[in-house]
């Protein structure tokens, strides 16, 4: 049997909403059969999508190769903790399947405090093992862009209010611990905006934040001057008294004006035409010359 012209490999971990589609496309693509090979990794589910790729298996024989193995947890420490790492081999072209805003493909079923603990815990580990600098910022706003906000979304509405304390509290304690704020300008302007009312432990704020990102989306842009502002209902609310900087999206830069040209300025552009001045620049010693009547604006 000669080898394929294209190989797909297919990494799956309890994603069975999205397996029909990939797979479908996969075995629906025009190349003949001998060109293809589609090889399905399946790293431990179980959601029910082991079942499916056995189907698909069995009906596409020759075509999807399948390989079950447990969870292989390759960690992030594992890799900071190398002597040294060899990529062995890599994709040509690489195509994640977009996620839905408010989940990730894997089920969660830990209670909301202890995802954050576990967030804190591995957080700590990245400022024990982590390179001071550009490395430790990426992993810290990688934390609070995503890990930590997402937990102040829809569901955090459905926690009784004293548990909504509890969280913010907790959170309030990581922003604190890992210098959240210092990556602040990293982070998207309702990730940073949640994490302070949170850490304010302003639980009533938050719930009014989650639900005007869910009706409306983006803020309209408030210009001041050369700052632009999201527009957030808690913008300038004095009740809040959070700072212009946490809604800052961007800042216009300063271009100084050129000084006005004085008398013998003005005499050189006026009696030499423009396309003349160029080609007297040219010639060095004109080029003082017109340098030293015109500070170089000639």
């Amino acid at each position: 049997m000669t080898a394929p012209d294209v190989t797909v490999v297919v990494a799956v971990h309890d994603t069975v909403p999205h397996l029909p589609t990939c797979l479908d496309s996969l075995v629906g693509q025009p190349l003949a059969r001998e060109r293809l090979e589609v090889v399905v990794v399946d790293d431990g589910s179980t959601d029910g999508g082991e079942a499916l790729l056995d189907e698909y298996a069995a009906w596409h024989p020759g075509l999807v190769r399948l390989v079950h193995q447990p969870d292989q947890p390759f960690t992030p420490e594992a890799c900071l903790r190398a002597d040294r790492v060899s990529v062995l081999a890599d994709y040509d072209c690489c195509c994640p399947v977009p996620r839905e805003e408010d989940r990730g493909d894997s089920t969660e079923w830990a209670p909301v405090l202890n995802r954050l603990r576990g967030i804190a815990a591995l957080q700590q580990v990245a400022d024990e093992l982590a390179e001071s600098g550009e490395e430790s910022e990426a992993i810290r706003a990688r934390t609070f862009a995503w890990d930590v906000p997402r937990l102040l979304r829809a569901d955090f509405l459905l926690l009784d209010d004293g548990l909504q304390r509890r969280v913010c509290a907790e959170i309030g304690r990581m922003v604190e611990r890992f210098g959240a704020r210092e990556v602040y300008h990293r982070l998207p302007v309702a990730a940073r905006l949640r994490l302070e009312l949170a850490a304010a432990v302003r639980p009533g704020a938050l719930r009014d934040q989650i639900r005007y990102e869910a009706a409306h989306g983006e803020p309209p842009v408030v210009v001041d001057g050369r700052r632009h502002y999201a527009g957030f209902p808690a913008f300038r609310d004095a009740r809040l008294g959070l700072p212009d900087e946490l809604f800052l999206l961007r800042e216009e830069p300063v271009f100084e004006a050129a000084p006005p040209l004085n008398l013998a300025q003005q005499l050189w552009r006026g009696a030499v035409p423009e396309q003349l001045r160029r080609r007297l620049r040219r010639h060095p010693a004109w080029r003082r010359l017109a340098n030293s009547v015109s500070a170089g604006r000639g």
